[in-house]
């Protein structure tokens, strides 16, 4: 929800998470989600898809009337096989299931959003934060994307740790400084 000058609206944002890598990419936020608006999103997800050369060849999406025939038509056109999950069954789109969750939990929940660039710039900024910094798990507590040293050599002495904060020090993460 977001505050607006007329009162409390609902925005939506549109997420795809490209299973192999992690990588999330997201929509800027909309009131109106019509079928021109997802589209749209449809198409730009493709291109930066395309721009950083991941393979894309089926979508997984869940039953949600909102999906018209033109939005899967747009992947369809680029042989994309589009599935749909059985009803009432987010466990078979666990992945932005559980992206949805890091979002809320890490950053949204901490705000009260002023209009949709302030929701544009939280899920930004998180994007960022997720694909380039945040240490995953399943990738031994490496980013996604962003640079990491091969080898884990202890510090020594004299060596300073910095803090890089985003969000008004709601993210955080941790480097050496350069000498």
């Amino acid at each position: 929800m977001i505050w607006t000058p007329t009162g409390l609206r609902q925005a939506f944002v549109l997420a795809f998470i490209h299973v192999d890598s992690r990588r999330v990419i997201s929509s800027p936020c909309s009131f109106k989600q019509d079928a021109k608006w997802l589209v749209s999103q449809a198409h730009a997800f493709i291109e930066q898809v395309r721009e950083a050369d991941l393979r894309m060849e089926y979508l997984v999406r869940d039953r949600d009337g909102m999906y018209v025939q033109e939005f899967d038509q747009v992947f369809q056109d680029i042989g994309c096989r589009v599935m749909q999950t059985a009803p009432q069954a987010p466990n078979q789109n666990a992945f932005i299931e559980r992206w949805m969750k890091s979002i809320k939990f890490e950053t949204l929940n901490y705000f009260s959003v002023f209009g949709k660039k302030h929701l544009d710039y939280l899920v930004s900024s998180y994007l960022e934060y997720y694909n380039e910094v945040r240490p995953h798990h399943a990738l031994d507590n490496r980013p996604l994307t962003g640079v990491w040293p091969e080898i884990d050599n202890p510090l020594t002495a004299g060596e300073k740790i910095g803090c890089h904060e985003t969000l008004g020090g709601l993210l955080r993460h941790y480097e050496r400084v350069a000498a």
